[in-house]
């Protein structure tokens, strides 16, 4: 895998250079000192194209299974920015041989390449990367979950063969896969199934999942664990030793001087897409005004922040007016009827978010952060979740990692999960991480929020 990962990253840099050198020649710029200051800017393009391409995770081991409109989406955003380093690169380094138009011709070009490139690896993957082949193992309600969850998906590139339970509870024609019953009888199972990724679901006691992580890591599949509290908050510990006994200290809670530099990264982000927002907020509003004239244009709504603090959080109306005048507080479903026909294009762009720059920049929320909740579903996920309440020792953020990771289906349960993680690792770089991803999940209708 690792071999193949590294002649697509290969393949990817010749394809950008290819691009600039036919825009050259289709331009008819080939000219030496066109040629000269493109040498000089080429080695620093090489850098910040692996660099971006990385990051959008091109050459993760994902990769080979992503679908084709993430891998249209992440090209879209990895090439702007390209382009934006391109031009960037070409100033700072004086090479105005370089034309600018050039520039942005050869991203179209790189689009086009990289798409070539990209549907052939698509169907060599489809070919020869197998797909997970799951068992899966854990309390009868938590593996059917997943098995539904897996079902539900479209890509081809999960087959459950089986669910290992500690008591089976529903009749066998309900489930469409074998159902075994008895943690004991996992090595009869694993060679029965032979299955070459297993999966943990929650709610297994520590002490039996230790026991049966053991015998399948003897196994040889691959082994991934659905994390509970105790696991996402060791995840980031430091051993340490306590007059000679290991420990492992706690980290990832967030310290004021954390909390600073987001707060600052919070402030210059606010104040440099603040301008441009106010655009798309007027065209917003005008159109809001045009589909129900009587109707206001902006919707304050409570939500819970850091600490548990309460602030009225300002969104674009995307609903008819006074939607759960007849329901009370209801979560929004992906087909909602209350959703206006102009609501709906809001959201897919969210653009309705962008009113939420104003309580980032007044401090009530963060631009990055687990998502603001309502008190009312606050106080009902901290009844059934156990950790929910962790997820407000930073402030909520207009995107974040459940966002980006998860899907509009995501249930509560694994959103946590998500912030849990997110609050256990954030910093600097893996804010610019979100950012930058947040970006390519507007363009994925599928991961609507």
């Amino acid at each position: 895998m690792k071999r193949i990962l590294a002649v697509k990253a290969i393949v990817d840099i010749l394809l950008v250079h290819a691009g600039y050198l036919l825009i050259f020649w289709i331009r008819s710029t080939l000219e030496e000192h066109n040629i000269s200051a493109y040498l000089t800017v080429a080695p620093w393009l090489t850098i910040a194209a692996f660099i971006i391409f990385y990051s959008y995770g091109f050459y993760s081991r994902a990769s080979v299974r992503h679908q084709w409109d993430e891998i249209f989406s992440s090209l879209v955003c990895a090439l702007a920015l390209l382009c934006l380093s391109a031009l960037a690169l070409s100033y700072i380094l004086q090479q105005y041989g370089f034309p600018r138009l050039s520039i942005v011709f050869a991203a179209v070009v790189q689009m086009l390449l990289l798409l070539g490139w990209r549907a052939i690896t698509v169907r060599w993957s489809k070919k020869y990367v197998e797909p997970f082949k799951l068992l899966l193992i854990g309390p009868e309600e938590s593996a059917l979950e997943r098995l539904r969850q897996f079902q539900n998906d479209q890509s081809g590139h999960y087959q459950v063969l089986a669910i290992l339970t500690p008591e089976k509870k529903t009749a066998p024609e309900a489930v469409p896969v074998p159902v075994y019953e008895g943690y004991e009888n996992l090595e009869r199972v694993l060679d029965q199934v032979q299955p070459n990724s297993v999966l943990f679901c929650s709610g297994i006691p520590d002490r039996i999942r230790m026991e049966l992580l053991m015998q399948t890591l003897t196994y040889g599949a691959d082994i991934f664990i659905v994390p509970d509290f105790y696991d996402i908050m060791v995840a980031k510990s430091r051993l340490e030793q306590l007059n000679n006994i290991p420990a492992f200290r706690l980290t990832g809670f967030a310290a004021s001087r954390e909390q600073l530099w987001k707060r600052a990264m919070d402030i210059a982000l606010s104040l440099i897409f603040g301008l441009p927002a106010l655009i798309f907020i007027f065209l917003a509003a005008l159109a809001l005004k045009i589909e129900l004239p009587r109707a206001p244009v902006f919707y304050t709504q409570e939500r819970i922040s850091r600490k548990g603090r309460v602030f009225k959080l300002y969104k674009l109306r995307t609903m008819v007016p006074d939607a759960e005048k007849y329901t009370g507080p209801v979560l929004s479903g992906a087909d909602d009827r209350r959703v206006t026909a102009v609501g709906r294009v809001l959201r897919l762009t969210r653009i309705d978010e962008l009113p939420q720059l104003w309580n980032v920049l007044k401090g009530e929320m963060s631009f990055i952060g687990p998502r603001a909740e309502r008190p009312f579903f606050v106080e009902q996920y901290s009844r059934d979740i156990p950790g929910y309440d962790y997820r407000h020792v930073v402030n909520s953020g207009i995107t974040g990692l459940a966002q980006i990771e998860g899907k509009y289906s995501t249930t509560a349960e694994d959103k946590l999960r998500f912030d849990l993680i997110y609050v256990q690792t954030f910093s600097p770089l893996k804010d610019l991480h979100i950012l930058m991803h947040t970006i390519k999940v507007m363009l994925l209708k599928k991961k609507a929020m």
